[in-house]
């Protein structure tokens, strides 16, 4: 089982959004799930390990909103 945590950096399955984990995983219809904060803006609260994977990012990756975030998450 793969666990997630605060300020975790991921993608989707598809590779096509990079997002930040944002909240602490809780269980929702019997599946362990978190929140995530996507570059484009978006939040979704019912991410799992099929739906995302752990990601490095590059440099050029980071959006503004991705940085506003993360820095939202490491220094509150």
């Amino acid at each position: 089982m793969i666990t997630f945590e605060v300020g975790d950096i991921v993608s989707s399955c598809g590779g096509n959004f990079i997002g930040i984990v944002c909240g602490d995983g809780r269980e929702h219809e019997g599946t362990l799930t978190w929140e995530v904060f996507w570059h484009d803006g978006d939040v979704t609260y019912y991410e799992d390990e099929v739906s995302m994977d752990h990601y490095k990012i590059k440099p050029s990756q980071w959006t503004i909103t991705l940085v506003h975030k993360y820095m939202d998450i490491i220094c509150p």
